[in-house]
């Protein structure tokens, strides 16, 4: 079933706000609206918005929009650039809207929408085309959505005057999701300049040029670290699909499907940390995945990557991690294939290899790797869904770091009854990939219970309530009924269909309440939780915690002490657990009052005791820990400079990176140039400068890596032209 749009869950979401409030209500109803429409023939837009007397101009109702309101656009072509002048909050956002079933069209200025210094903003369901600037452009902004989208035809395919259809600069904790966006004249999506925690998920982009040089990539980061990029589809977009170039560090990349693009499918250029887990990438020119020029560290898990860089003027192979790369880079869990004969399929180290067992042999890399036709749908028509029988089904690492629970259609994990299961991690069953196999509704299983009492202590008499609330079945035969008993020999409660049941236990003692959910298929499963009743008089402990020390820089030991908790009646403590409230497992219980962590990561945390007496009775307290993070060292700053910086062919070109600077305690200590025309790498070297003869036309990307004495390091680059 479709979904309903954004758009019109918004407009749902007022009509029953209309009924709810009635005619004395429908003023504060209305007023959480603006209407916009430009074929009415009563706009205006010194008006106030009103249904009745819509603004004529979305700009119009920019201006006077405050946070909490909703701005719905009637379908027709705005042709105007609009600029947000306010922020909305976390708790009232501003929304910019389509109509429901309207088409309408922001075109012809110089740019379609521009967010710039605001935040808690969202832009739905609009079609942004022909702009000669960006079409939505997000600037030093937080918590901006732009999402079911169109944008296209941004920019001039000329020099100077290309620009990408959605730009992110300098933007934080926002998402990009389910756009369409495709002939931009450069690339599709742009997250740069310090972007960071966004969310780019479920785009669609595709066929994104600059024309009069290869740059435009699908979906580009450049020094825009901690990003999620997830679910896209990128495809034939003029140079890389997906890429992540200098400092965008610690980029999470899975679930995309990249393919037939003009350079890489998904590239990586000196960034460090990159997690590219469960992609699917098929026939790009260059080598489908790329880790080069530094980027350390990548974690590369779950993939399929077939028929990547077969006859390729430049890189080749379907994963490929060039010598400057390995440390610290690992690779397991992949599907590769090349259908060319005597084509490079892997690379490792900037050697080449030609099957998985010769790459194995002299790697230790991809031990689970698999060399094999993933046996997709129908990948000359985009189709990459796999069908039954293929070696990606069952087959995954769950545990890789970056795994995600559902496939690029968020489908959950299925187990394929006709796979035996060869993966591992939690689940033996994940798919490699982007798309989880289906094989059709899952067997008839019974419902899993779960139950939770609350209080789950304290003196008699005890008024409780179970609660089997948290109950599952996912199957086509759900819960149907719940039944309780409470462990003290008094009558059962149900089978009902309600999830709940209270009861009062008289008398002290430890109680087993039993839950009983059963599904429609008559199928039941039961869940277990305890009650501890004390007698009158008896009182929980007074827990106390301190936490030493209670702050520092990590790797920060802290000793959690709870030895000043108290329990003065009959029912002394018997047992601390200790929580450390950074996702590790907690400590305890234990008769001990005292318990040691390490935190290996910075952040504030708080520490939670739970003390228990004799009884079973409870108590808790908290302390908080701050552990910081102390950057000692920096990569160099590289520069690069072309002598002569044009020409004709054949023409030697001194490239000099004497300009770049390290001003901490670890100096720069070699120089890696790249020609870029396929030409062996020259250097590492101690020396700064570097000369080359080019022999053919075309237009080349000379690239300089930096390394400091720490390991550190940055790029530089700059394109040269020969006729």
């Amino acid at each position: 079933m479709k979904r309903p749009t954004v758009a019109t869950r918004l407009l749902l979401g007022t009509m029953f706000l209309v009924v709810a409030l009635g005619p004395s209500g429908l003023g504060s109803a209305a007023s959480s609206f603006l209407y916009v429409d430009r074929g009415n023939s009563g706009c205006s837009d010194a008006g106030v918005g009103s249904l009745t007397q819509p603004f004529c101009s979305i700009g119009a109702a920019a201006g006077k929009v405050v946070a909490g309101q909703t701005v719905q656009v009637a379908g027709g072509t705005y042709p105007e650039a609009v600029t947000m002048v306010t922020s909305g909050t976390s708790t009232a956002p501003i929304s910019f809207v389509a109509a429901p079933g309207a088409t309408v069209t922001v075109s012809g200025q110089a740019n379609g929408f521009v967010i710039s210094g605001r935040n808690w903003i969202a832009v739905t369901g609009f079609h942004v085309t022909n702009t000669t600037g960006y079409g939505i452009l997000v600037a030093s902004s937080a918590h901006i959505t732009v999402s079911e989208n169109r944008v296209s035809y941004s920019g001039k395919p000329v020099s100077g005057s290309s620009r990408s259809g959605i730009r992110l600069d300098n933007v934080a904790d926002s998402v990009v999701a389910k756009n369409t966006v495709e002939h931009n004249t450069d690339s599709g999506i742009a997250v740069l300049n310090g972007s960071t925690r966004n969310d780019v998920r479920g785009n669609h982009v595709f066929e994104n040029a600059r024309q009069w040089e290869r740059a435009a990539a699908g979906i580009r980061l450049y020094s825009a670290p901690g990003n999620t990029i997830r679910g896209n589809v990128a495809h034939d977009n003029e140079d890389s699909g997906i890429e992540s170039y200098t400092k965008s560090n610690n980029t999470l990349l899975y679930n995309n499907v990249a393919y037939d693009n003009g350079d890489h499918g998904i590239d990586n250029y000196v960034v460090t940390g990159q997690r590219i887990v469960a992609n699917t990438v098929y026939r790009n020119v260059t080598a489908g995945i790329n880790v080069e020029g530094g980027s350390t560290g990548a974690t590369i898990r779950n993939n399929i990557s077939v028929d990547n860089g077969i006859a390729s003027p430049r890189t080749k192979s379907n994963i490929r991690v060039d010598s400057a790369s390995i440390s610290g880079t690992t690779m397991d869990d992949d599907l590769v294939s090349l259908t060319a004969a005597d084509a490079v399929l892997l690379v490792w180290n900037s050697t080449s290899y030609y099957s998985l067992a010769s790459f194995q042999a002299a790697t230790n890399q991809e031990a689970r790797g698999i060399q094999a036709d993933p046996k997709w749908k129908s990948p000359l028509t985009g189709d990459f869904h796999l069908t039954a029988g293929s070696p990606a089904i069952d087959s995954a690492n769950s545990g890789a770091s970056g795994q995600p629970a559902t496939d690029v259609e968020d489908n959950s994990r299925v187990d394929d009854p006709a796979t035996p299961n060869t993966g591992v991690g939690p689940r033996a069953y994940d798919d490699r990939g982007a798309y989880e196999f289906q094989a059709g509704p899952p067997p008839e299983a019974p419902p899993v219970a779960a139950v939770a009492v609350s209080p789950s202590s304290g003196t008699a008499p005890l008024a409780v309530t179970a609660d089997a609330s948290a109950s599952t079945d996912g199957d086509a035969t759900p819960i149907a009924s719940y039944a309780f008993d409470f462990g003290d020999g008094t009558p059962s409660v149900g089978p009902q269909s309600g999830a709940t049941a209270t009861h009062t236990y008289a008398a002290p003692g430890t109680f087993v309440v039993t839950v009983t959910v059963t599904d429609t298929a008559g199928l039941s499963s039961t869940a277990t939780a305890t009650v501890q009743v004390a007698a009158v008089g008896d009182e929980p402990p007074a827990a106390s915690l301190s936490v030493t020390p209670s702050s520092g820089g990590i790797p920060l030991e802290v000793t959690a002490d709870a030895s000043a908790s108290t329990d003065g009646d009959a029912t002394p403590i018997a047992s601390y657990a200790f929580d450390f409230g950074d996702g590790t497992s907690p400590v305890g219980p234990q008769p001990g009052a005292t318990a040691a962590h390490t935190y290996t990561r910075g952040g504030t945390f708080t520490v939670t005791v739970t003390v228990k007496d004799t009884a079973g009775l409870s108590s808790t307290a908290t302390a908080t820990v701050v552990a910081t993070v102390t950057v000692t060292d920096s990569p160099p700053s590289a520069s690069l400079t072309l002598t002569p910086s044009s020409g004709r062919a054949p023409v030697t070109v001194v490239a000099d990176a004497s300009g770049s600077t390290d001003g901490d305690a670890t100096p720069i200590a070699t120089y890696r140039f790249d020609f870029g025309d396929g030409s062996p790498v020259v250097g590492p070297q101690a020396a700064a400068t570097a000369s080359h003869t080019f022999t053919a036309r075309g237009t080349y990307v000379v690239r300089v890596t930096v390394t400091d004495t720490a390991g550190l390091s940055s790029a530089a680059e700059k394109r040269i032209k020969l006729r």
